[in-house]
């Protein structure tokens, strides 16, 4: 992962977390990442897998890329 595609799901992480993720998150284990987005969870997401707000954050520095016309 660059230090780009790092900061922009740091970025969409703020979408859906009440709290976005830390610059190190890349270097923790995906228990432990998924373990701390639900507990950091928005409330619309608070009953979602960790796995799957994951998904929407990776979604969403994609699309926001895209519309932007960055290329990776």
């Amino acid at each position: 992962m660059t230090e780009k595609e790092k900061n922009d799901i740091i970025w969409a992480s703020g979408h859906y977390l009440f709290e976005s993720l830390p610059n190190n998150f890349i270097d923790w284990t995906e228990k432990k990442l998924y373990n701390w987005i639900e507990q950091h969870a928005w409330q619309p997401f608070e009953h979602w897998e960790g796995e799957e707000i994951f998904n929407e954050i990776d979604n969403l520095a994609d699309s926001m890329n895209e519309y932007v016309g960055v290329k990776k």
